[in-house]
This record gives C-alpha cells, sequence and structure tokens, in this order.
C-alpha cells in the first residue's frame, strides 16, 4: 500500500511539474523570451498522463520517469520568467481556457469575488445616498436613533466597503500584472475586506459634530472649498475601509498614551528599556 501511495505521489508532483512547465513555455514564447532548445524539446517530448490503467503500471515501474529533465526544464524556466511565478501563469491559464460566464469580471476567482462586492458596495453607497434621512448630523449614534441612524451607518458600511474593495483590487491587479499572485493568501483579501468595513464605520463615528460644523482646512491648498465638511463622515469611512492599519494606528496612539498615565512619561520608558538591554547585555557576556 505505500509503494502505490509514494507512486502515485510521484506521479502527481510529475504531472504538475509538466504543467507548469508547458505554461511557461507558451508564457515566455508569448512574450518574446528566449526560450532553450533542449528546454523546448524534453517539453514536448514528455508525456506525463497515461489514459490506460496498463500505461499506468508501466510508468509506475520506472524509476523517476523522466523526472530529471523536467526538474531542470522547470528550474531553467522558473528562472526565465522571473519576477512571474510558475503557480500562477498556471492558475491565469487554466482560468483563462475554463470559459466561465464570470470570467469578464476578472482572471481569477478572487478579482471576480472583489468585483461582486465592490459592485454591491457601490450599488449600497448610492441607494443609501439617495434617501432623505442620510445626513450630517444624522450620523451620530448618541443624538440619532431608529430608522435615520440605521440609514446613515449602511450609508457609511457602503463607504467603507468601497474603499476596501478598491484597495484590494488594486493590490491584487498589481500582483497579476507582474504574474506574482500567490493563491495562498486568498483569505487575507477577504479579511483585510472585513477590517476595512470595521475601521471605515469606526472612523466615521467617531468624527465630532464640531469638526463636522467647522470648514476643513488644509495647509497645503490655498482654497478650503476643495472638500466639503458635510462629506468629512463618508470621506473618513472610505479611508478607513482603504486602510485598515489607519484605525490600527490610531487606536495603538491611543494606548499608548493612556499606558504613558500609568507609566510614566516617554523619557523614563526609553532610561527603562535601556536599562533592561545593558543588563540583558551583561547577562549575556557573564
Amino acid at each position: 500500500m505505500s509503494t502505490i501511495n509514494s507512486q502515485q505521489t510521484r506521479l502527481n508532483i510529475r504531472e504538475l511539474l509538466f504543467q507548469e512547465c508547458r505554461s511557461m513555455v507558451e508564457y515566455a514564447f508569448a512574450n518574446g523570451l528566449p526560450v532553450p532548445i533542449e528546454v523546448a524539446k524534453t517539453i514536448d517530448e514528455l508525456n506525463p498522463t497515461a489514459s490506460t490503467p496498463k500505461e499506468l503500471d508501466e510508468i509506475s515501474e520506472q524509476p523517476n520517469p523522466n523526472l530529471d529533465s523536467l526538474v531542470i526544464a522547470h528550474q531553467t524556466l522558473s528562472a526565465l520568467v522571473k519576477p512571474a511565478l510558475p503557480r500562477t501563469i498556471l492558475l491565469l491559464e487554466t482560468e483563462h481556457r475554463s470559459n466561465h460566464f464570470w470570467n469578464f469580471l476578472g482572471p481569477v476567482p478572487i478579482i471576480r469575488q472583489m468585483m461582486i462586492a465592490s459592485l454591491m458596495s457601490l450599488l449600497l453607497f448610492v441607494a443609501f445616498a439617495y434617501s432623505a434621512d442620510v445626513t450630517v448630523g444624522a450620523g451620530n449614534i448618541l443624538s440619532t436613533h431608529g430608522m435615520p441612524l440605521l440609514k446613515n451607518l449602511c450609508f457609511y458600511l457602503a463607504a467603507a466597503g468601497l474603499g476596501a474593495s478598491f484597495a484590494a483590487l488594486y493590490k491584487a491587479n498589481s500582483y497579476i500584472t507582474k504574474g506574482t499572485f500567490n493563491p495562498t493568501y486568498h483569505a487575507s483579501y477577504w479579511i483585510r475586506f472585513s477590517l476595512g468595513i470595521i475601521s471605515g464605520l469606526v472612523l466615521s463615528v467617531m468624527v465630532s459634530e464640531s469638526a463636522l460644523n467647522t470648514p476643513t482646512e488644509i495647509p497645503a491648498i490655498p482654497s478650503t472649498d476643495l472638500i466639503d465638511h458635510q462629506f468629512l463622515r463618508p470621506m473618513l469611512a472610505m479611508l478607513g475601509g482603504f486602510s485598515a492599519d489607519l484605525l490600527y494606528t490610531i487606536l495603538s496612539r491611543l494606548v499608548e498614551t493612556v499606558e504613558s498615565l500609568f507609566r510614566g512619561s516617554a523619557k523614563n520608558l526609553l532610561a527603562m528599556q535601556q536599562q533592561e538591554a545593558d543588563t540583558q547585555l551583561a547577562t549575556n557576556k557573564a
């Protein structure tokens, strides 16, 4: 049983290497890259598939059939198509040949999913912006209640979704253009999307009413009418959705500020850290 499993694993690896090599050869020829003739001949001569059980048994009895040449060809082609990754090239080719109805939304599933999420966020943003209950003062969760508050919060969630989907699409598109997209990080895009929605909602409801009633002043720009102060909450929601690190940085600074009130000033903290480092260094020398 163990012999059969090892042979099946070897065949799977061989077939995967062949598929990646074939995709990289097509990618290299399509982009005008100089493919060595020996590598092209090796890929053309190899055929890892077996159509009948008899052929499968004959291939299984051979020790690593054509595996050495296949590994050398794979290494050569991987260095040739850099920075593109073999897995990415094979994935894009497979998705391109699938001929699914949703392929016009993007070359890989995560792009198509993010496109749908961005379109839904855009439709919700326009729909809630059309409501008369969505106003500047109605977004305060402490002074507003009922359906107007719910509509405003949904409006901010839609704005945060626009920013989060824009950031995810922009980053994924840059990876696909370079050929370095890794499907292993598929879930990380949805995690950042969820963090962006949370960040955008929190930032939009944290703004004070006095800040909303004061015209926005941008020192680098002479005119103060560039950004309407009434659009401050939706803009913060989009910024929070675009960069979830923004809220994380703000909260981290607030935590550090509160901790400094109980632990001492920053100067004392640096002195304590330096003393601990000196003590650790003396201990290591001893």
